[in-house]
């Protein structure tokens, strides 16, 4: 046999083994879109489920759903209003979704691999939100699930010269 065939041969065989041993990466698709009245997006939680979420900006309730994989309702809602968090007045949200590995908290009571980030225009105060999820929550169809979003931390966005 000469080197050319051989060569070929062992190229195929490698090209055959890498493909048929790779496994495909799930890509993340976040979601946003907004009004002057109102926020939805998308955030991740595990294993390809996501959550939707809106913002209200006229009460800064914050709501998000999850969709069961199996029977397609909603079985897990979460709520929380943000309002709270931004002190007293009128107040104009951002919002924008991330994903996240918290592996410091493992079983049962962890944050989803989400992140929900809310900022107050006027303040320039912005607040991250977590997410509990409890793996088997999806294997427990039977009832519908309420939870509410965490606040994870605080900071800002805007300084006056003396905080520099």
């Amino acid at each position: 046999m000469n080197k050319t065939v051989v060569f070929t041969l062992v190229a195929v065989g490698i090209l055959w083994y890498s493909l048929a041993n790779t496994r495909p990466q799930p890509v993340l698709a976040m979601t946003a879109h907004g009004s002057e009245n109102k926020t939805i997006a998308t955030v991740p939680l595990e294993g390809g489920m996501e959550a939707v979420i809106t913002l209200d900006h006229a009460t800064g309730d914050l709501t998000g759903y999850v969709l069961d994989q199996f029977t397609g309702k909603f079985f897990v809602q979460y709520r929380y209003n943000v309002s709270r968090d931004f002190g007293d007045g009128r107040h104009r949200y951002l919002l924008a979704t991330g994903s996240a590995d918290f592996r410091q908290i493992t079983g049962n009571q962890r944050m989803a691999n989400g992140v929900v980030y809310v900022s107050e225009e006027a303040s320039g105060q912005i607040v991250a939100y977590g997410m509990p999820w409890n793996p088997q929550l999806k294997n427990n169809q039977l009832i519908a699930r309420r939870a509410f979003f965490v606040p994870l931390d605080y900071a800002m966005t805007r300084f006056s010269e003396d905080q520099e």
